[in-house]
């Protein structure tokens, strides 16, 4: 792996702007391959345990890849009439910004990184997007989204064969910041509360809404390249264009969404966490562009343990406050991307965000993302319960607090007016005796 040639303050150049990077690449990319020992030889000195494992269990999705490699090379050393030559980083607190790449220039990139010849960047404001990663591993979930990975660039091989169409589609990737100054609350006080779909069980992807939330890291794709594999892994792992953000995507602030749009979800899966595992292609060789589904993807991460709420005191309301508006505005700048988006229904899968790892509550969540959903003009939420009994209060009484409350600011004001305790908010707004304003 080569050392990043130059990463300005805006910019990030890509290696066919240097002679010498492309000479190492290309005489990688020219080599014959019979093998996936020979790709191990080629590329990584024989050092990852991943190819000859797949060539010895894994025979067919091995054969399959190998025989659509060479248009993989060819797209590699055509990379000069691809790509740009430099792509600009998202950076945090800014307005608004996006990219939009083609899916074959998201297909060379994310080639790149998986053969390990893409230069690496030390900024401690990214992710770290080095898809190789997953090859040094021999088992888990790295090695099965290293599978999932291998059909992704199979996929693409095989489109770049046929001249597919769907390669000069356009994934885009955008970030917003929001201004809290520019959002006063009161003055939206006739903003309805939205429409609530609750779906017990299933997959955010699979279901009818346009959008789908991804519960994210501040870096975008959290450990996907290192062996997680919870909601937001599983879903870059089953879209890999998204991983590529990772490339050019600055962590988040605490007012910033991110969107990744049209993205395809190439693999299938069973299992969750440890037990994650590769369970085939989703995309059938034959299909028509026009029946392969894209996701649009919303992406915010979630203040960490909202337990603490309960150990302040009634003289730290302030911080109550804070809290509870954190993650209001968070998911608000996530939706609100909605509006940048145009000509699709305005409705949100979503579901127990925060609520595993960063130790987030059920109901407090459920409310915070409804308040923001109706403030940024949601049509529709389908809000995921996975049938946990956390959601049973929201599930009885979603019709009487929206009979109650009537308007987002209504519920807002009595949310963060009110020092309720934290893990009993439905029951707390249910009871509430100030009439709301």
């Amino acid at each position: 792996i080569y050392s990043l040639k130059k990463m300005e303050n805006l910019y990030i150049f890509l290696p066919h702007t240097n002679q010498i990077f492309f000479q190492n690449i290309a005489s990688s990319f020219t080599k014959a391959v019979f093998s996936m020992n020979c790709l191990n030889r080629i590329f990584f000195n024989n050092m990852c345990p991943f190819f000859p494992l797949m060539q010895q269990y894994f025979p067919q999705e091995s054969f399959d890849f190998l025989s659509v490699y060479n248009e993989l090379a060819k797209l590699v050393l055509n990379m000069g009439n691809v790509l740009p030559q430099s792509i600009q980083i998202l950076k945090k607190f800014t307005a608004l910004s996006k990219i939009e790449l083609t899916r074959k220039q998201v297909a060379l990139l994310f080639c790149l990184s998986f053969f390990g010849v893409l230069p690496v960047n030390t900024s401690n404001l990214l992710n770290k997007f080095t898809v190789s990663q997953v090859l040094y591993a021999n088992s888990g979930p790295q090695f099965q989204f290293g599978r999932c990975f291998l059909n992704y660039l199979k996929t693409i091989g095989y489109w770049l064969k046929e001249n597919n169409p769907i390669l000069d589609e356009k994934v885009i990737y955008i970030r917003e910041n929001i201004n809290r100054n520019a959002w006063n609350f009161a003055n939206l006080n006739l903003i309805s509360l939205c429409q609530i779909n609750f779906c017990p069980l299933g997959s955010l992807t699979e279901g009818n809404a346009t959008y789908c939330v991804d519960f994210a890291n501040k870096f975008i794709g959290g450990g996907v390249l290192k062996g997680g594999a919870v909601q937001e892994e599983i879903l870059f792992g089953l879209d890999p264009e998204a991983i590529v953000a990772l490339l050019f995507m600055e962590e988040m602030d605490d007012n910033d969404g991110i969107g990744i749009f049209n993205t395809i979800q190439y693999s299938k899966n069973k299992g969750y966490g440890k037990t994650f595992e590769f369970f085939g292609s989703n995309i059938d060789g034959s299909s028509n562009m026009y029946n392969v589904k894209r996701h649009r993807i919303i992406a915010i991460d979630a203040a960490r343990d909202d337990k603490r709420l309960n150990q302040l005191t009634n003289f730290e309301q302030h911080i109550y406050q804070s809290i509870i508006c954190r993650d209001i505005y968070k998911a608000l700048a996530g939706f609100n991307l909605i509006n940048q988006d145009y000509g699709f229904e305005k409705s949100i899968a979503t579901g127990n965000w925060g609520c595993g790892v960063f130790n987030g509550i059920h109901e407090l969540k459920f409310v915070e993302q409804w308040i923001a959903a109706s403030f940024a003009g949601v049509q529709r939420l389908d809000y995921y319960t996975f049938n946990k009994i956390e959601m049973q209060n929201a599930l009885k009484y979603y019709d009487f607090i929206k009979n109650k409350y009537k308007s987002a600011y209504n519920l807002f004001y009595a949310l963060v007016n009110n020092k309720f305790d934290a893990e009993n908010i439905i029951n707390c707004l249910v009871n509430l005796n100030i009439a709301p304003i």
